[in-house]
């Protein structure tokens, strides 16, 4: 009886260590992915460096149906945006973000939100950013610059100077007011 009971703590040991490292690598699936390479491996994941080009993807067309293209004149910076709907970290910073390009006064024309995900989604962000910037679906034309820029976190806020090579790449809307200020205002022209 002694042996038939010590085989079978044996097995139940045996199993309950088996469960335990079941469960201990499900969970560094889960985790790798944020521990690795995102919010908990201390390296923050950038947007595009300084000084790089953005693609001209040709004409993209906003959610209120107008064909737009990026700005490519050589004049005045402006800004573009990557976001997502299943995004929680987008939806929370739009206030801020609306606040800054209320508070910047740009030109419509100056501001571009590339939104990834289902057009159903898209549309919220277009209710909150419309009045503001070209709200563009990412998709088709639109997406290419997602993946020519290499965007990988969202959201990601750019500010692109006349001729098309970013100037600030911030990850956070209050960054973005930090650092947007000084690269968008008008420069005074001396007399």
């Amino acid at each position: 009886m002694g042996i038939a009971l010590s085989a079978l703590g044996l097995l139940l040991a045996s199993a309950a260590c088996g469960l335990s490292v079941a469960v201990a690598l499900r969970v560094k699936k889960l985790l790798d992915p944020l521990t690795e390479e995102g919010l908990l491996s201390g390296r923050r994941v950038e947007g595009p460096e300084p000084g790089s080009l953005v693609p001209r993807p040709g004409a993209v067309v906003d959610m209120d149906g107008a064909q737009v293209e990026l700005p490519a004149d050589g004049s005045e910076p402006w800004v573009l945006t990557f976001q997502a709907v299943g995004c929680t970290g987008c939806k929370q910073q739009l206030p801020v973000y609306k606040k800054f390009l209320r508070n910047m006064a740009l030109a419509r024309g100056r501001v571009f939100a590339v939104v990834v995900g289902d057009e159903d989604g898209v549309s919220l962000y277009n209710d909150e950013l419309g009045e503001y910037a070209h709200v563009v679906h990412g998709a088709d034309n639109a997406l290419r610059l997602v993946e020519e820029l290499g965007i990988s976190m969202f959201p990601t806020y750019l500010v692109v100077d006349g001729n098309g090579r970013v100037l600030a790449s911030p990850q956070s809307s209050s960054r973005l007011a930090e650092v947007g200020a000084g690269l968008l205002a008008p420069v005074p022209v001396s007399a």
